[in-house]
């Protein structure tokens, strides 16, 4: 299933919310599914690219604009060679979405809690919303 995500450029200065795509093995039918099959890809992609070496490091042209836009230039090395536990990323996730870190639309429609279903379709977007705490002090 071919799925879009509405996604905030961590460190732009851009006020604009650009479109990636992913690609599911899975078609979820809850929302506990379809955090499920995208934590369970990240996972399995971070997993897989701690045992990628470059002989030697560089950057193309391209790569220095993507990187410089996003706000850090780097050769992207990983310094934690450990691998991640799938069951500790899929409860943080679930428990992240209970406390309210944050919201997931399918298109305009906020999706409710865990278990309840959702309809997606192919080609369907989706909209992540990251919230902040925020610190201080009241007087």
């Amino acid at each position: 299933m071919r799925l879009y995500f509405k996604v905030k450029q961590a460190g732009s200065r851009k006020n604009f919310i650009a479109k990636e795509e992913i690609v599911l093995e899975c078609i979820p039918t809850t929302l506990r599914e379809l955090i499920k099959c995208i934590v369970t890809k990240n996972v399995k992609e971070f997993n897989e690219n701690i045992k990628k070496e470059r002989l030697v490091d560089y950057l193309t042209n391209k790569e220095i604009e993507n990187r410089a836009e996003a706000g850090k230039v780097s050769f992207g090395s990983i310094y934690n060679e450990s691998k991640q536990d799938l069951g500790k990323a899929l409860d943080s996730a679930y428990l992240a979405y209970e406390d309210g870190i944050y919201k997931v639309f399918v298109g305009d429609k906020e999706a409710g809690k865990l278990d309840e279903e959702i309809e997606l379709k192919d080609a369907d977007t989706l909209t992540f919303i990251k919230f902040t705490m925020l610190a201080g002090r009241l007087w």
